[in-house]
């Protein structure tokens, strides 16, 4: 069976993309921004050694500002379900992690 026709659970998620592994569009582009643009815009900090309980806080805190701001927005029911769907498979899988 051909990579093509595996079947793999995608949980209801976008088709996957892919995308050079610097993640930038390949030949001569203008860079507009950058990975660190991207991380202050969205006030994203990185620490390689972060702990089990850190991570389970922030996990816990952005799911929970997610779901509470999802009724005030403009997506469809259907699309704020694929949200909390996420959320519930980012959660399923910090726990996993926890437990072991």
């Amino acid at each position: 069976m051909s990579e093509a026709t595996l079947a793999v659970d995608d949980y209801h998620l976008i088709a996957p993309i892919t995308l050079p592994g610097d993640g930038r569009a390949p030949g001569d582009v203008k860079v507009l921004s950058d990975s660190d643009e991207y991380d202050a815009y969205f006030r994203i900090e990185h620490q390689s050694d972060i702990s089990p309980d850190t991570w389970m806080k922030t996990v816990l805190s952005v799911a929970e500002q997610v779901s509470d701001d999802l009724p005030a927005t403009s997506l469809e029911e259907s699309e704020q379900a694929q949200i909390l769907d996420g959320l519930a498979i980012i959660l399923q899988h910090t726990l996993r992690q926890l437990a072991t």
